[in-house]
């Protein structure tokens, strides 16, 4: 599902085409009970889709204001694919995935704890901020040249608390024999079933189907 999304949205530019993906993943985010939290992505990618709506239609006049918003959109639609993908599927069950299709576990293990580590930064990032308030540091107050100054003062602290979580994490992977000789016992395999065939073979007829639609010059 996620790679028609992000191949379908790069490849096809049309405004119409970029909302038709959109409008799909909608029943997609209904039944998988994520619906509110994948609109709360979307409306915080929305501020970022302004943004590059303004640049294109500054920067590409020529190319007219329906080029603007289909790169915004294409923004939103590739953003919106990767949260409802997030969404749905845990960390563990990632690695579970990425291990059984033959990938080693430590690039399984390198991409679920980046993953993972995403909102581990931005809460260790709050705490910083929280600690530079108490302390009576105004992080919002000034012009654009002392926030950016404000802020620049919180990563060495943030720095340091990451190496030291880093450290922490690899003692925890050393006590338990990570990167060992012995294969590890895989205590819950994932694998296949008729309908996962199903689900992963209409996916891919849509995304064949796209591709010739595309070739033959039916859709751009």
């Amino acid at each position: 599902m996620l790679v028609f999304y992000l191949l379908s949205s790069v490849l096809l530019s049309s405004l119409p085409v970029q909302l038709v993906l959109l409008a799909s993943m909608v029943p997609l985010a209904i039944t998988s009970r994520s619906f509110h939290r994948w609109l709360s992505a979307l409306r915080g990618a929305l501020v970022f889709a302004v943004i590059i709506f303004a640049l294109n239609a500054l920067m590409s006049p020529e190319r007219g204001l329906e080029y603007a918003a289909s790169m915004s959109l294409r923004f939103v639609v590739l953003t919106s694919s990767f949260s409802l993908y997030f969404l749905t599927t845990t960390p563990e069950d990632l690695a579970l995935a990425l291990e059984s299709s033959g990938l080693p576990r430590e690039y399984a293990l390198m991409i679920t704890m980046s993953l993972r580590f995403v909102p581990t930064l931005a809460r260790d990032m709050q705490v910083v901020i929280d600690a530079f308030r108490s302390r009576g540091m105004r992080m919002d107050s000034g012009n654009l040249m002392e926030r950016l100054r404000s802020y620049a003062i919180i990563l060495t602290p943030l720095i340091v608390f990451e190496v030291r979580r880093s450290l922490m994490v690899a003692e925890a992977l050393e006590a338990r024999a990570f990167g060992g000789t012995t294969k590890p016992t895989i205590y819950r395999r994932m694998r296949m079933r008729s309908a996962d065939y199903a689900f992963v073979f209409i996916w891919l007829g849509l995304l064949v189907t796209i591709l010739v639609l595309r070739v033959q010059g039916f859709v751009y």
